[in-house]
């Protein structure tokens, strides 16, 4: 069988769900906190290579388009054409509207611990900037737009 993007974006998408279902039975203090923390953000970078893979199968299937895949990371605003495929264009305008889309592609791996401000004269606990994803939530918005965007291309 040949490699395709469509086999690795399954892939990336089988391996996210691996990964939810250890957050789901793992203790969250196991590894002094760290598993938890190192999983959740396994399975963000399973759902980013997903993304990207779904991104890639669409130039692929749709070669009328004549658009290269870049190099590196790159998400749907990457991509400048005078002509791109509607899934395409839909994917940037979600990108910059869609919350979980948006917060997924723009995940700050490297975030400061929460602490505890008890003890503290004043704190901004509150407001720590952290970004927090709801990974349910992304796994199944994904799943869903893959699967709708597939269905599509099936009609070409």
């Amino acid at each position: 069988m040949k490699e395709s993007f469509r086999g690795q974006c399954n892939l990336h998408i089988y391996f996210a769900e691996q990964y939810l279902a250890q957050l789901q039975t793992a203790d969250a203090a196991e590894w002094g906190g760290h598993y938890s923390r190192a999983t959740s953000e396994s399975m963000i970078c399973q759902l980013l290579l997903a993304y990207q893979s779904h991104l890639a199968d669409l130039l692929d299937q749709q070669p009328k388009f004549g658009l290269a895949l870049p190099q590196g990371a790159f998400n749907a605003r990457s991509f400048v054409a005078p002509e791109l495929p509607p899934e395409i264009i839909e994917l940037a305008d979600r990108e910059d509207h869609s919350h979980w889309l948006k917060s997924l592609i723009n995940y700050p791996f490297l975030q400061t611990a929460a602490v505890s401000s008890a003890g503290v004269i004043a704190s901004d606990a509150s407001s720590d900037g952290r970004v927090s994803l709801d990974l349910v939530d992304c796994l199944a918005e994904l799943k869903s737009l893959i699967a709708r965007h597939r269905a599509t291309l099936m009609e070409y």
